[in-house]
């Protein structure tokens, strides 16, 4: 294990959203997939409605039950990594919209994943809690993404995985989505963590933090996120299994 290195990622600006509104899986998923589609950067602190459990795009369901049974729903994330029980710990999103064509890419999955980790790392320590990054891969331990945690995750001093998270890139843009579990980190972390990741943060505390965004989310969630198409395991590859 390693002390949280200093973020050598720096954002200009970022928006801050501690979303007042506890929404369900689906409207979550679409939530952050529309912050994705911003013109500036996006920090969403926020909560479930319903007890869930999600799984990395290409994990399923039926896995997603036998580990973690008794949810009410099971939602398919937009980005990789293990199957997450939400009904514990808290939960974020980063979303950082494409450069411009004149400036470098953002950089890779694993150098990112370490550059935001360590920057979450610094904020949760200044709230009280011992933790740092794990400098290696630890050994498998199954689908539940708090069984294997990886490089650049958060641990305890005994070894516990704090906190770990999921990336995907479109056309140049990363979606970041985070929990942190089995900690309780002091009030106003999420500010802190805000400007251990840009010099100049904004915040937004509405339920709709724009005025399009109720009939956005509502159509995302019956277009994409509640057809049949998005539960499908398979991808259109083979039949899937039966839910």
């Amino acid at each position: 294990m390693e002390s949280a290195a200093p973020s050598g990622f720096r954002l200009a600006r970022l928006r801050l959203w501690i979303d007042p509104t506890a929404r369900s899986g689906y409207e979550n998923m679409a939530t952050d997939e529309l912050l994705l589609r911003q013109s500036e950067p996006w920090l969403r602190i926020y909560g479930w409605r319903d007890a869930c459990v999600s799984f990395g795009y290409f994990d399923s369901a039926v896995t997603a039950r036998s580990i973690f049974p008794g949810a009410s729903q099971y939602i398919r994330r937009w980005t990789g990594g293990g199957i997450v029980d939400h009904r514990h710990g808290i939960t974020y999103t980063l979303t950082l919209p494409a450069p411009p064509a004149t400036a470098p890419p953002h950089p890779q999955s694993s150098v990112l994943y370490e550059h935001i980790h360590g920057a979450l790392a610094q904020a949760l320590q200044k709230a009280g809690v011992k933790c740092a990054l794990l400098s290696h891969d630890a050994p498998p331990g199954g689908r539940a993404c708090w069984a294997s945690p990886v490089t650049s995750d958060i641990v305890d001093p005994d070894g516990h995985k704090l906190a770990g998270a999921g990336q995907r890139r479109s056309r140049g843009a990363v979606l970041h989505q985070g929990l942190i579990q089995q900690c309780s980190p002091h009030p106003g972390w999420e500010v802190d963590f805000a400007h251990m990741l840009a010099s100049e943060v904004s915040m937004v505390n509405d339920a709709i933090p724009w005025p399009l965004f109720p009939a956005e989310l509502q159509e995302l969630c019956a277009h994409k996120y509640l057809t049949p198409n998005w539960e499908d395991e398979s991808h259109g590859r083979r039949k899937p299994s039966a839910m």
